[in-house]
């Protein structure tokens, strides 16, 4: 049934609150006229004594129809024990059901019109028919014609399936149909049995024949085969004895033409100069040698000798001298990189070294290690490097006058080359120093990939220029392109992990967030330990994993530079500053040593690369000692005040600070090496270091954990790209003359 009636009339009447079921609706009559007004399932109130609610169900209900008694077609009479009707009453057409039908609408619609449409169906069908020929259609047939009726009187109401069960038939009647069936049955039985004794013939029958033509073609085939084999064998023979017959006459004619040449040639050989010969070579062959000032008697032939004993061998000691000298000079030479595979080897080594160093900076910053300390120990050991490669590579051999080595270069008149080295230090010290601030807003991924980028497209361009353009343009500035192209990824890439980061903070709750970022100052003690350090386990915040919301707030609890509410176009303008020092630092390095723009003095040599370097290192050395003790007192970005004392009794990270330094100090050695014999053109494919650079990134930091699909599409594009630009960048790669 649709309607729930309610404990009692009076009960209803009285309410002021009432309920509604889920799955039904709130029908109301005020003064026995029905209401437009349906309420959803829930509580409600109405106006009590004048107001009266129904609640009428909206969900699927089966109504049973049950003691249906029809007559067929002959005339028997049989009876349908039940049948079910599965219907639903649309809400939004209970109002215009109800005022048409009544609550009881489905006494109209399903029970009086099932009776009346059994009855019809089996006027029209004979008993035969309704027991068992069209009894699986009557359901389909009482569906379409209730929900006929209904959609066209009653649209609200939908018929969703019909049930019958199968009737009730006189007992007599109903014996006689099992015999019948029984009957048919018995015949079906029989004839399926005549079925198989002819299949089982036919298939005996097909066998037999299958079996004697297989038999018949397997003596066919193999009595063909020893014909074959026959066949073959004589075939064979026939060959063997023209093969012997021809080998037998090639011999005989081979002989007979051997003994005539033979015969010819020892006639030709009688010739004093032949007799002259065969007597040098038995002399020659004696075994017996002299020793003393007087050699025995011989009796000679001056005529077979001629002048053979008098020749004049006077000119290979010349030779032998000539030949010593030239490979004494070679092993003595200065070691310089010439060939173009050593140059591509120096280039990934250098890669690699380039691409390490900023991570383990980077780490020593997320740990909270003030950036001033950690680029003071790094300029150290960056400086003892390019000592080490001079005093090792540049005083390896002999020095020439066109190539002195390292000490005799440092007494020379060549300070216009050693002034655009250190300029070349200079603007390399700044932007490494930039590129520190730059890691702690933008990723590292995105600081190496933005200044590598532009180190490419500007510093590759004057570089090309400024080696009379010894590399193929049409594949250098190809590779260039693709450096462009990574440039605007880099920044995709960015922008699409920052909106990442900020979908993770937004899930935190407030309070966290209120009590999880310190943005405060804080002041390093004597020790040169920072107050209230995560890293050393003296904060509160628990260890999180890295991609999530927490991990980002943890790590900003403890790196050195906040970076949470400052804006990231401090960043992106930071790594811009960064790239454009970056891009200058080779040209100058170029210049230092080949001179392409004549500023030394005639008779003055260039600048080795190792000397350059050393210039080039000790630039670095002294801006980045004085920038750094400057930022000691007066740091920026929000850091906290150090000194000098502080600095010195910080040995947190010192190592790595160190490795870093070597890293970038052989880095650099090794780009310049290599730059000096292919091109610096082709040596800026060493600026592809965000390959290295984003590994590191994703490894140690857990970069672009748990980002969007399309944060990895760009980052996976964005290094492709990168690949794509160092191997068109290496195979420009030219030859210095």
């Amino acid at each position: 049934m649709i309607v729930i009636p309610s404990s009692s009339s009076l009960k209803n009447g009285l309410s002021i609150l009432h309920q509604v079921p889920e799955g039904h609706v709130g029908v109301y009559w005020r003064g026995g006229a029905l209401l437009n007004a349906i309420t959803a399932p829930g509580f409600h109130l109405k106006l009590p004594l004048i107001t009266h609610y129904e609640p009428v169900q909206v969900t699927l209900q089966t109504d049973q129809v049950r003691d249906i008694p029809c007559g067929t077609k002959g005339g028997v009479m049989i009876n349908f024990e039940k049948i079910e009707v599965v219907n639903r009453l649309h809400k939004d057409y209970v109002y215009d059901t109800l005022l048409n039908y009544g609550v009881q609408y489905d006494n109209t619609w399903i029970y009086d019109k099932i009776h009346h449409e059994i009855n019809q169906f089996c006027s029209s069908h004979s008993l035969q028919q309704v027991y068992i020929d069209v009894f699986d259609q009557i359901d389909e047939k009482m569906k379409d014609a209730l929900q006929g009726d209904c959609t066209r009187y009653a649209p609200g109401i939908e018929i969703l399936s019909v049930r019958v069960t199968k009737p009730t038939i006189p007992e007599s009647i109903r014996r006689n149909f099992e015999q019948m069936e029984e009957e048919r049955t018995k015949v079906l039985i029989a004839v399926e049995k005549q079925r198989v004794v002819e299949k089982e013939a036919e298939t005996n029958k097909k066998m037999a024949i299958s079996e004697a033509e297989k038999l018949a073609n397997v003596s066919k085939i193999l009595m063909e085969q020893k014909l074959m084999e026959k066949d073959s064998a004589r075939k064979q023979e026939e060959i063997e004895n023209h093969m012997y017959m021809a080998r037998e006459k090639s011999l005989a004619d081979a002989d007979f033409y051997r003994l005539t040449r033979e015969s010819e040639a020892n006639k030709l050989k009688l010739t004093p100069q032949f007799l002259e010969l065969k007597f040098i070579e038995a002399i020659a062959d004696n075994t017996k040698i002299f020793f003393g000032e007087k050699i025995p008697n011989m009796v000679l032939d001056q005529r077979l000798l001629g002048n053979f004993l008098q020749q004049d061998f006077s000119g290979i000691s010349p030779l032998l001298n000539l030949s010593t000298e030239r490979i004494i000079s070679r092993g003595l030479k200065m070691y310089v990189v010439e060939s173009k595979g050593g140059a591509i080897v120096c280039m990934l080594l250098a890669l690699f070294f380039l691409g390490t160093w900023p991570a383990v900076m980077t780490l020593l910053e997320r740990r909270g290690r003030l950036p001033q300390h950690t680029y003071l120990d790094y300029s150290i050991t960056n400086l003892l490097a390019a000592v080490i490669i001079a005093l090792t590579f540049g005083e390896i051999g002999k020095g020439t006058s066109d190539s002195p080595n390292f000490f005799t270069q440092l007494a020379q008149d060549n300070w216009p080359s050693v002034l655009f080295a250190m300029a070349g230090g200079l603007v390399l010290s700044i932007g490494n120093l930039s590129t520190q601030y730059a890691w702690a807003f933008v990723g590292l991924s995105v600081t190496e990939v933005v200044t590598s980028s532009i180190t490419v497209v500007i510093g590759t361009t004057m570089n090309y220029y400024l080696d009379d353009k010894i590399n193929n343009a049409a594949i250098l500035f190809p590779g260039v392109g693709c450096f462009l192209v990574a440039v605007c990824l880099g920044s995709c890439v960015h922008a699409s992990n920052a909106a990442d980061n900020k979908e993770k903070l937004k899930s935190l709750p407030s309070d966290y967030k209120a009590t999880g970022i310190s943005t405060s100052k804080e002041t390093l003690t004597n020790d040169g330990v920072r107050e209230n350090d995560v890293e050393n386990g003296s904060g509160s915040a628990e260890i999180a994993k890295a991609g999530t919301a927490g991990y980002l707030i943890e790590l900003e609890n403890r790196r050195a530079i906040k970076v949470f509410g400052k804006s990231t176009l401090i960043g992106l303008g930071i790594t811009f500053f960064a790239g454009i020092c970056f891009s200058l630092f080779s040209p100058a390095f170029n210049l230092a040593t080949n001179d392409q723009w004549h500023t030394l003095k005639e008779g003055v040599p260039h600048l080795s690369v190792y000397t350059s370097f050393f210039y080039f290192s000790v630039s670095c050395f002294v801006i980045a000692i004085i920038l750094n003790i400057i930022f000691l007192y007066h740091p920026v970005l929000n850091l906290p005040k150090s000194s000098l004392k502080a600095y010195l009794s910080d040995w947190n990270g010192r190592g790595w600070a160190f490795l870093a330094g070597f890293l970038c100090g052989f880095g650099n050695g090794l780009q310049f090496m290599g730059g000096e014999a292919a091109g610096y053109a082709a040596a800026d494919a060493v600026q592809a270091l965000p390959l290295v650079s984003t590994f590191w990134g994703i490894l140690l930091f857990g970069e672009y954990r748990k980002s969007s699909r399309r944060t990895y599409a760009l980052l996976c594009s964005m290094l492709c790209m990168f690949v794509v630009a160092v191997g068109v960048l290496m195979a420009s790669s030219g030859h210095r003359k």
